[in-house]
């Protein structure tokens, strides 16, 4: 059986020779986990029979792990798959409730303790994924598991996980809203919880209540932090291609955001690492139809700055860059503002290339371009903000991988 599969995020599914699912997993890296299967007699004579059952393989890649686990528990929700139950009981998965209840709370619990719950999403056959993802949102959207009105703040309270029920801070209706935020995000609706969240911030601010607009404006950049640009569910449920149509669609309103003359197939990213200007590096990573392109990434040690100076590095890493006869970008993305653009375009330029650049600014994540006046301000579930965000990202993570192998191997050789 020919295993092509990517290494990139998503979930996997075994099927028999009449097409049927057999188990349903999930990966970080789609391409490792499952050939990780048949490496050889495993263990497990559960495992063994379900390769050995298998006849076909499909996958859906998504954009992050969190998309992976909702999906997950999706799919064996609806299909219900001969070999997840058989190689973990039904009863060990771990499910999400929500009971009825005054000011309900949000508990994990296994399948004989649902029957009072209002709400309830899973089974999720990882419990730690499932802890982390409640750990992660609870900071965002506070929820209780104190008494309702026990006369003192509980621990949490202090923690800002709790939003004060405890002692009467918070009344049932508002609650409850916080708690829908919640329900629509389990339900891969992140989408729908921001735009409603967006629409909040704007009425708090009309009304000049600039406290609550701001608490609504945090929960909206935090839900963009720790969802790693996650999309709606439905999308991959309805279509397999589902994540190729959303790179597609963040090229298109990049091209239209920067009014690009053609959709950009290969777009590179540059940031610079250093510590006081220190063991300074560069990166370059690639992005190619949308998707990060690991063989074509390069990085950079600085030799001819010696100061602190991140505009003076980009150009040199630049000026080396397009000294050699590496395939040519249709789009450039450096890290920074409108100084490491201006020394980007400036080095271009004396490098004989036309290639269009422009500068994203971490701060208030603005985009600087040669022919405006002023940033462009994209709105948080913007595609384009995504893609580009999603390459500074890994710009930074490939230049400070390096400065900090870099910082390792100078403190063993000191030590040597």
């Amino acid at each position: 059986m020919k295993l092509n599969l990517p290494s990139h995020p998503g979930v996997y599914l075994f099927k028999n020779s009449a097409g049927k699912i057999l188990y349903v997993g999930k990966a970080l890296n789609l391409r490792n986990r499952v050939k990780s299967y048949f490496r050889g007699i495993n263990s497990n004579p559960k495992i063994n029979l379900l390769v050995a059952s298998t006849r076909d393989i499909d996958w859906i890649q998504v954009d992050s792990s969190l998309e992976a686990l909702i999906l997950e528990a999706d799919l064996i929700k609806k299909n219900k798959p001969k070999f997840n139950t058989q190689l973990k009981d039904d009863k060990d998965y771990l499910y999400i409730k929500i009971p009825r209840e005054p000011f309900p709370r949000v508990l994990t619990t296994r399948k004989h303790d649902l029957k009072n719950a209002k709400y309830f999403f899973g089974p999720y056959p990882s419990s730690k994924s499932v802890r982390t993802t409640l750990k992660i949102l609870r900071p965002i959207f506070p929820f209780r598991t104190c008494k309702v009105n026990q006369g003192k703040v509980c621990f949490y309270y202090h923690l800002g996980l709790c939003p004060g029920v405890c002692v009467g801070k918070i009344n049932e209706t508002q609650y409850l809203k916080n708690l829908k935020n919640i329900v629509s995000f389990l339900n891969g609706q992140k989408n729908d919880v921001l735009a409603k969240l967006e629409k909040e911030m704007k009425e708090f601010s009309i009304k000049r209540e600039f406290e609550k607009a701001a608490t609504v404006r945090n929960q909206i950049k935090s839900i963009q932090y720790v969802t790693a640009k996650t999309y709606d569910i439905s999308e991959y449920l309805n279509n397999k291609y589902g994540l190729e149509n959303i790179r597609e669609r963040e090229l298109i309103n990049l091209t239209k955001i920067l009014d690009l003359k053609n959709v950009p197939k290969r777009i590179e990213g540059y940031d610079i690492s250093n510590i006081q200007g220190n063991l300074a590096v560069g990166s370059m990573v690639v992005f190619t139809e949308g998707e990060s392109d690991k063989n074509e990434y390069r990085r950079f040690r600085i030799k001819t700055v010696k100061k602190i100076s991140d505009v003076d590095m980009i150009k040199e890493v630049l000026t080396r860059r397009f000294k050699n006869s590496w395939a040519q970008p249709d789009l450039i993305i450096v890290d920074g503002g409108k100084a490491q653009l201006n020394a980007s375009f400036s080095t271009l330029r004396n490098s004989k290339v036309k290639t269009p650049v422009v500068a994203l600014a971490k701060k208030n994540e603005e985009i600087f371009t040669i022919e405006r006046k002023k940033p462009i301000k994209l709105e948080l579930n913007s595609e384009a903000l995504h893609i580009v965000q999603r390459l500074r990202d890994e710009a930074h993570r490939f230049a400070h991988s390096y400065h900090s192998l870099l910082r390792k191997k100078s403190l063993f050789d000191f030590k040597s």
